[in-house]
């Protein structure tokens, strides 16, 4: 690897780990080095010579500011009406402030990682380089974590924000939810850029099965059910189409299907067995439903959003009302009851509803144009490869909707910006 692909490397190993213990010292948004790391981003943009700003960088600017707008309309409306701008102890503005640093730092991170690999074709190339050599340490990192998650000893303690035990498989993150994000887009963007980049037949042998080493090992001892039930509405059925649709690939189909459905059906009666055993009984999904019903009704309230300091003013009343409904009655919400006492839990956890609350109608239309709205873009294409593209892709959206929010996935935006540089790619060789 050249420096540049090192820097690279280093730059996406920072990005997916999400449990740094600054976070005990700066609070959540240093959970991630990202935060640390930005203005050497910021740095970079600026003295380039010609930053280039995509429709989407556009679009992601235009709803960062709204949602400021919003914020500085409800705090003042709030002094107004409540005399007061202090809720579960916390400031309004402060949480604000806060809050802001999250998508701010994301653009940072998205526009540099857009400008880097808009700027040369051989930029792909490098991208490939520091990704492929990333799968390869986590692959390395979670065979150890995997052979140390059942015994008593811990497995390097000391990366994370605390020292207490981990029974689970969770990489460089606070835990095991926040995985399978960073699994999805890294095994298939990588198999993406092999066949993309045309490399040697030795090149992509490795890729193809490091890549599907890495997905199956991890979704055999994964315990979340969340990315079990997002990974498999996403990947099986396009892997199938991908398997018919190529000519070299159709001749092996029944055997692929067979195992693909062999995989398939573990999961399903998993995540069955799991949820008629623990659909009441289990906290999760008493917080999950309370929450998201909690977001949907401070949207119903307030269709264009209420920022986001103020919500602390307006959520934590709907999720009371919602706790107390009788169609929450039967769920155990001993945890949710819990979130009500602070701030630092307060959300409903996902990247989509936390948002329908801060910015309503407007970030419908922002989540449409920068997520679905490129999901059915590259389902109109028919290039078999991009297969690799929309997995990862509708996996991220669907796990938005369910369980993982995007404060710091930063593999989440590394991964729109290559779409952003691919879709401006794939535009200019159809016109050509």
């Amino acid at each position: 690897m050249n420096l540049r692909a090192i820097l690279i490397f280093l730059l996406l190993l920072l990005s997916v780990y999400q449990d740094f213990p600054l976070v005990n010292i700066f609070g959540e948004i240093a959970r991630s080095p990202i935060v640390f790391i930005s203005p050497f981003l910021l740095l970079y943009l600026l003295f380039s010579k010609k930053i280039k700003i995509s429709n989407y960088t556009k679009l992601f600017i235009t709803y960062i500011i709204y949602l400021m707008v919003i914020s500085i309309i409800h705090i003042t409306y709030i002094l107004i009406v409540q005399n007061q701008l202090i809720f579960l102890g916390e400031n309004l503005i402060i949480k604000t402030i806060k809050m802001m640093t999250y998508p701010i730092v994301a653009l940072i991170y998205y526009q540099f990682f857009y400008t880097f690999l808009e700027k040369k074709d051989f930029r792909f190339d490098t991208f490939f380089k520091s990704l492929f050599y990333l799968q390869v340490f986590l692959i390395v990192f979670i065979i150890f974590e995997a052979f140390y998650s059942k015994k008593l000893d811990t497995f390097m303690d000391y990366i994370h924000s605390n020292d207490l035990k981990y029974w689970r498989i969770r990489l460089l993150t606070y835990e095991e939810s926040w995985v399978g994000s960073i699994i999805t887009i890294i095994s298939f963007l990588n198999m993406y850029l092999v066949t993309y980049l045309d490399k040697r037949k030795i090149v992509m042998l490795v890729t193809y099965l490091s890549s599907i080493f890495f997905i199956i090992f991890y979704s055999i001892r994964s315990e979340s059910k969340g990315y079990l039930l997002v990974f498999l509405i996403s990947a099986l059925p396009l892997l199938i189409q991908y398997l018919y649709n190529n000519k070299k690939t159709r001749k092996f189909l029944i055997i692929g299907i067979v195992c693909i459905f062999s995989l398939g059906i573990t999961l399903f009666f998993s995540l069955k067995e799991f949820v008629f055993q623990q659909l009441y009984s289990s906290i999760t999904f008493g917080t999950r439903f309370s929450s998201y019903l909690s977001a949907i009704s401070t949207f119903a309230y307030h269709p264009l959003g209420v920022g986001w300091g103020p919500y602390l003013c307006f959520y934590p009343n709907n999720l009371i009302d919602v706790i107390n409904s009788d169609i929450m009655s039967p769920f155990n919400l001993e945890e949710v009851k819990l979130y009500l006492n602070d701030t630092k839990s307060l959300s409903s956890k996902t990247y989509f509803f936390d948002n329908l609350v801060f910015g309503g109608i407007p970030f419908l239309l922002f989540y449409f144009i920068f997520f679905i709205k490129r999901y059915i873009y590259f389902s109109k294409l028919k290039i078999q490869q991009l297969a690799f593209i929309r997995i990862p892709l509708l996996y991220v959206i669907l796990s938005s909707l369910l369980y993982v929010t995007f404060s710091i996935k930063y593999e989440v935006w590394f991964f729109m910006a290559f779409l952003d540089v691919l879709q401006k790619k794939i535009k200019s060789k159809v016109l050509v």
